[in-house]
């Protein structure tokens, strides 16, 4: 059993904190089948440790059809044709930089697609407008929503996802909200990757299971790690926020007083561990 992990990075100073998080939980949990593949600019990849697998990507959120969409970089880099080498991997979790993998990940291998538990559609309207940008592009949506932005499953049905999470993105950025932003909590451009994303998994994706247990989990909960081998910074500024971690909030605290069988006391143990590392 081959897996791996795939994200993407910038040189931003949150993005590569972020990065550092997760390299330094990977290398807390020690498992044995994973790799952490990396696309990034070049400048982004010349500052990470030369044990994770660089692929240098220029994103596409530049060019003028995606308007500075920064969000698809994450999903467009499998999409490539240059990533076609994931699909030697048994196993690939796409994911974002603000993560935590735990101890549990080494014995996490789920048997069907397995995606986090979303919170993008907060009314009909949302839901109206995604089934029926399925059906303009002759789709089928079996009513499943609020898809997490991680994915873990078969690399090829992984990167299958992913291409057509693209075409669609382009047509929401470029139609829907061409003129406006929309409004969040309702129908808005800010999250157009997990409507496209959402569509392409109801579409491709036979069985799909929502695990917001064990991916994309709050760094908030006061739960202990056992349980949950993926942890997602979400926008808070309750523990663990990654904005109070980047501003230097948690400074104050001492890694010998926390419990680290905790999830959030988990993230900071770990996010303090690699801010002495990162200047």
């Amino acid at each position: 059993m081959r897996r791996a992990i795939v994200i993407f990075l910038e040189n931003k100073r949150h993005l590569m904190l972020q990065f550092g998080c997760l390299y330094k939980s990977l290398k807390f949990i020690q498992p044995k089948d994973t790799d952490l593949i990396v696309f990034g600019t070049r400048e982004a990849l010349s500052l990470i440790p030369d044990d994770c697998i660089k692929v240098e990507y220029n994103p596409i959120s530049y060019l003028p059809e995606w308007k500075n969409y920064h969000y698809i970089n994450s999903i467009s880099c499998l999409a490539d044709n240059n990533s076609s080498f994931l699909e030697q991997y048994d196993l690939l979790l796409r994911t974002d930089a603000d993560v935590f993998l735990a101890p549990s990940w080494n014995s996490f291998y789920p048997d069907y697609y397995t995606v986090g538990q979303g919170s993008y559609v907060n009314d009909n309207e949302t839901k109206e407008n995604i089934k029926r940008i399925a059906k303009l592009f002759n789709l089928k949506h079996k009513g499943i929503f609020n898809i997490g932005s991680s994915h873990y499953g078969s690399s090829k049905l992984v990167r299958e996802v992913c291409k057509l999470a693209v075409l669609i993105a382009k047509h929401i950025i470029n139609s829907e909200f061409k003129d406006n932003e929309g409004s969040w909590p309702g129908w808005c451009r800010g999250v157009t990757s997990m409507y496209s994303t959402e569509i392409a998994v109801n579409h491709l994706v036979d069985t799909v299971r929502i695990d917001g247990s064990r991916l994309d989990y709050d760094s908030t909960s006061d739960d202990y790690i056992t349980n949950h081998p993926h942890i997602h910074c979400w926008h808070t500024d309750n523990l663990f926020s990654k904005f109070c971690f980047e501003g230097g909030k948690y400074d104050q605290y001492k890694i010998d007083d926390l419990d680290a069988n905790k999830v959030r006391e988990y993230c900071l143990y770990i996010a303090l561990k690699t801010k002495l590392e990162i200047p």
